[in-house]
């Protein structure tokens, strides 16, 4: 049995119990309900810190390179090389009072940012982080995390529309529309990794590309329509239009100050973090390394990490060299060129099926 992060937490909490029934008496007669609800606060908390360390770090990563695409610096003021800016920004609009605009619906108001933001941090809880670095073992994790990934545009329209705002309903729309458009050929794609290992659970496609090599190279057409259709679902340039600010002031969270702004921003990031997550997971080997570059303790950890870390620089390098697409030319590229190309991509991965490819024997953790 493969120990995850809450099976670990399960036993820690467990024993802390019986060490307090000295001192508490009615701890350990709870029984294992309280065991299990306290390892599910405790898991719950691993991850959102976690989360929340990767957002501020991506932050200030794309602050960075994004300054040397333009010829600057980026954040550099405050903590060594700016990485505590963010942490400065985020305290700032926290300190900030909210309000709801007039005639807005507040509990749609409030309910649409606080939403996104926590249906896209449950997700992380699906997702491994090596061998057995994970919140559980989930067969379906792959599925599950595809359908939670899906809820975004509700939220989203929940948000503008209730914000009273026209600017906040023309982005709500917009991303009815583009999110709808790119979901899927981003299955699609999803379903060449799918046929290959005939799985859905993510521990076993990471597993399997030790046979198979890293499928970004067999499935090289659905790496790239994986990507293209996650920067679309992540709402990053060029198909940023449910934001638009230049047109739409901020888009879709328009009315939205301090914590909500916050969760907003959150959430971009943290999506962004899954995004390069499951690419690194389907087609780029997951936490598994050749040549024997395994061989100190959590290498995987630290692999997969590096990997997500590249995959999110290639996103700011096309946000820093692309501009924005018009909204008729979004949903040509979704309906008319990546569709067709995503079934493309699952009639060639039938056929490496039947044909079979070449193995690469590659060590994973």
């Amino acid at each position: 049995m493969v120990d995850t992060i809450y099976s670990v937490v399960y036993a820690l909490v467990v024993y802390a119990l019986n060490l307090l029934g000295p001192i508490v008496p009615i701890a350990p007669s709870l029984g294992p309900g309280l065991a299990v609800w306290l390892s599910y606060l405790v898991v719950g908390a691993i991850i959102f810190a976690f989360s929340l360390v990767n957002v501020l770090v991506f932050i200030w990563w794309e602050r960075k390179l994004l300054g040397r695409f333009m010829d600057r610096r980026g954040a550099m003021h405050v903590g060594y090389a700016g990485l505590l800016q963010n942490l400065a920004d985020g305290l700032k609009l926290f300190r900030k009072q909210p309000f709801a605009p007039k005639d807005a619906d507040e509990l749609g108001y409030y309910f649409g940012p606080t939403a996104y933001l926590v249906m896209s941090v449950m997700i992380l809880g699906l997702i491994p982080l090596s061998f057995g670095v994970s919140g559980g073992v989930v067969p379906l994790s792959l599925l599950v995390a595809l359908a939670l990934f899906s809820f975004a545009p509700l939220f989203i329209f929940i948000a503008s529309w209730s914000s009273n705002n026209k600017y906040s309903l023309i982005g709500g729309m917009r991303t009815a529309a583009q999110l709808v458009a790119y979901e899927i050929p981003l299955l699609l794609a999803v379903v060449g990794v799918v046929a290959l290992t005939g799985s859905f659970d993510l521990n076993v496609i990471v597993g399997d590309q030790a046979r198979y090599g890293w499928f970004g190279l067999p499935l090289f057409l659905g790496l790239l329509l994986f990507f293209v259709a996650m920067l679309a679902e992540v709402e990053r340039i060029p198909f940023d239009l449910p934001e638009a600010e230049a047109e739409l002031v901020e888009g879709w969270s328009t009315e939205f100050g301090g914590m909500l702004f916050a969760f907003t921003m959150m959430g971009d990031y943290v999506r962004a973090l899954i995004g390069s997550y499951l690419i690194v997971l389907l087609f780029l080997g997951g936490w598994s390394m050749p040549w024997g570059l395994s061989n100190f303790p959590l290498s995987g950890l630290v692999f997969f990490q590096v990997k997500t870390y590249v995959v999110f620089a290639i996103f700011i390098w096309v946000r820093a060299s692309l501009p924005r697409v018009r909204t008729d030319q979004l949903l040509q590229i979704g309906w008319k060129r990546m569709l067709p190309l995503a079934m493309l991509n699952i009639v060639w991965a039938l056929a490496l099926v039947v044909w079979g490819w070449p193995t690469i024997h590659w060590p994973v953790l």
